[in-house]
């Protein structure tokens, strides 16, 4: 009786990588030796522990089209919500001392640092379902459309670890590596982080420095407690659909006036115009300057819209 022999392909990805033996690997190894003094066995016993993640490299090779809903609707019926609203009024009541002292130092008021920790991470229950590692070995590896910003993040994820005498394997955040209660990419808790509560570390997962890294960011970028952030202005007739939308859309005065905008008696000069659809009809507001502020941490119109209404129901 013939044998019949059957060849089953099995992806790569399912044995796993030895990053520290590809020719990537090898090359990170020694431009961070030479660049940045760290052990070449350190590097390499690191990468050996890399776990590749297929899954995330799909998000950002157009194979997990339509992962994540982004829609106005989903903020609108997820954070705009009573439910969300009273559990961004119980964690002002338990972390008081820390967005005190980060009024203290930064002069931000509580309100917009918790909005922001409420749309990353509803209160640090999400963003930390991946090793930081295994998403930026896996991103900075292998072709996707951002990995030259990824091969960055990695670079900057061992600096962080080794400045806050972190362990870099036990660094948690999002599928793009993103770390800890307001979702910062390493060169950007670098820059960023704070130590809010005092034990000598920076540390992306601790809630007291997230509110310090909120405020210190909001602070550097020109924030205002005084300033209006969004206003909701009268709209005449459907005009308002020829004018462009976003943080690149800042029109003056008049033009809004004639596209049918009418901003409040109070709102003094011209404004960033945000439109977003829901179903069959446009929820229309005006952007201040710190609007724009917002969107320096989030471009996404659905986000900035999210904070700015959070922060003032928190009020």
């Amino acid at each position: 009786m013939k044998q019949l022999f059957i060849l089953i392909i099995i992806p790569f990805y399912l044995f796993g990588i030895d990053y520290s033996q590809t020719a990537a690997g090898k090359k990170f190894i020694y431009k961070m030796h030479k660049r940045y003094g760290f052990s070449k066995d350190y590097l390499k016993n690191l990468l050996k522990q890399a776990h590749h993640r297929q899954d995330v490299l799909d998000r950002y090779n157009g194979k997990l089209k339509h992962a994540t809903d982004y829609s106005w609707h989903r903020y609108k019926s997820k954070i705009l919500i009573p439910e969300s609203i009273e559990l961004g009024k119980n964690f002002m009541q338990k972390y008081a001392p820390y967005l005190q002292a980060a009024k203290r130092r930064y002069g931000i008021d509580r309100e917009i640092i918790t909005a922001f920790i409420r749309v990353e991470s509803k209160f640090g229950l999400f963003g930390g379902e991946y090793s930081v590692w295994d998403v930026l070995v896996t991103l900075a590896f292998n072709p996707n459309r951002k990995q030259r910003f990824f091969k960055e993040q990695l670079e900057k994820a061992l600096l962080l670890a080794r400045r806050e005498h972190l362990n870099v394997l036990d660094l948690r955040g999002s599928f793009a590596g993103a770390m800890g209660c307001v979702q910062q990419v390493p060169s950007i808790y670098l820059k960023y982080g704070v130590d809010l509560n005092g034990d000598g570390i920076r540390n992306p997962n601790s809630m007291a420095d997230c509110i310090g890294s909120i405020a210190k960011f909001l602070h550097h970028n020109g924030w205002s407690n005084t300033r209006a952030t969004i206003a909701k202005p009268k709209v005449i007739g459907s005009n308002f659909l020829n004018l462009r939308s976003g943080y690149r859309s800042y029109y003056n005065y008049n033009t809004l006036v004639n596209f049918g905008i009418m901003p409040p008696s109070w709102w003094q000069g011209g404004a960033y115009f945000i439109r977003l659809r829901d179903g069959n009809s446009y929820d229309i507001y005006l952007g201040d300057k710190n609007y724009r502020v917002i969107t320096k941490y989030n471009a996404s119109k659905q986000y900035a819209l999210s904070i700015a209404l959070y922060a003032k129901a928190m009020k």
